[in-house]
């Protein structure tokens, strides 16, 4: 099961479900279930934001309402057919919070010894795009780097979770491209300076196309990442090889400020990392989550 945001031929905003390797339209075949079950009040679904935020975004709710309706009808006419243009999994987050030198020989390929705590820091809402859209080089800023990350969208409000708890706060994961202006970047740690600005130019963060439900994941520490640029490997790696795990992470993470729903870990990139010019195609992988393809210009 993975559910997506997309938009219709008019630009209509719908959420999109891949279910039994089909494709439907999950806002209509959420009124189908609506009605059969008389929840009449209940808000109409048009983006994964808003499931998250009314606590229904979990794979045992997803799987009743989509076993419910084929049950009583059809879904024939709720196929989603042709090209989708694909909408970000999570439009409004409160936060992104980013997780650096996770891997230990991505730490070693830019000079840093491996962390003795998680290194945390920020990118901006702003900087998020869609499967498709487009990278954009700034002009005079150098050298610019590809990140592949498994990323956890939270679906609880979270704070002082202790790392067995961790995982109950997880709505479901996705994949992000934290890219980076690498110049800038070093230029900014070598006066002391934050990150934020190079990691956060529009356009700076592809992410989706889909949002997996945690518990549609066996092991999310244990899942293939690879990354391409024009067909050739640069990135290949594996989440078991992260310093700290997921469930640590938002551990710490709590302990400093409270997740919301709808809030996105990224949780670090492997060794690999590489220079990104225009006419580039760049193409995530993560295991069972998919793959979030954009050209670069």
């Amino acid at each position: 099961v993975k559910l997506f945001n997309y938009f219709t031929e008019k630009h209509e905003p719908r959420i999109g479900i891949h279910y039994q390797d089909q494709t439907f339209n999950f806002t209509q075949i959420w009124e189908f279930f609506k009605d059969i079950k008389g929840f009449h009040q209940t808000p109409q679904l048009l983006f994964l934001q808003m499931m998250l935020e009314l606590d229904v975004f979990h794979f045992a709710d997803i799987q009743e309402v989509m076993e419910t309706v084929s049950d009583f009808r059809s879904l024939d006419d709720v196929r989603v057919s042709g090209a989708v243009q694909y909408d970000v999994p999570v439009a409004r987050p409160q936060k992104i919070i980013c997780i650096g030198r996770n891997y230990r020989k991505h730490a070693q390929e830019l000079g840093n010894d491996a962390p003795k705590e998680p290194i945390f820091f920020a990118k901006m809402p702003s900087s998020m795009i869609p499967y498709g859209g487009n990278i954009v080089l700034p002009p005079d800023v150098g050298r610019v780097d590809h990140e592949l990350e498994l990323a956890v969208v939270i679906g609880k409000q979270a704070k002082n979770v202790n790392a067995q708890q961790a995982a109950e706060v997880i709505a479901g994961f996705t994949i992000v491209n934290d890219v980076t202006a690498r110049e800038m970047q070093k230029a900014d740690m070598k006066l002391s300076h934050p990150w934020l600005r190079s990691k956060s130019f529009d356009t700076f963060l592809p992410i989706g196309p889909f949002l997996v439900p945690a518990a549609a994941i066996t092991d999310p520490q244990n899942l293939n990442l690879t990354l391409k640029v024009n067909n050739e490997i640069r990135q290949h790696s594996n989440t078991s090889n992260m310093i700290f795990p997921i469930n640590e992470l938002l551990a710490y993470i709590s302990r400093h400020m409270t997740l919301f729903p709808g809030d996105i870990i990224a949780t670090g990139t492997p060794d690999g990392v590489s220079p990104l010019k225009a006419g580039d195609e760049v193409t995530g992988e993560i295991e069972y989550i998919g793959v979030l393809s954009n050209p670069v210009v």
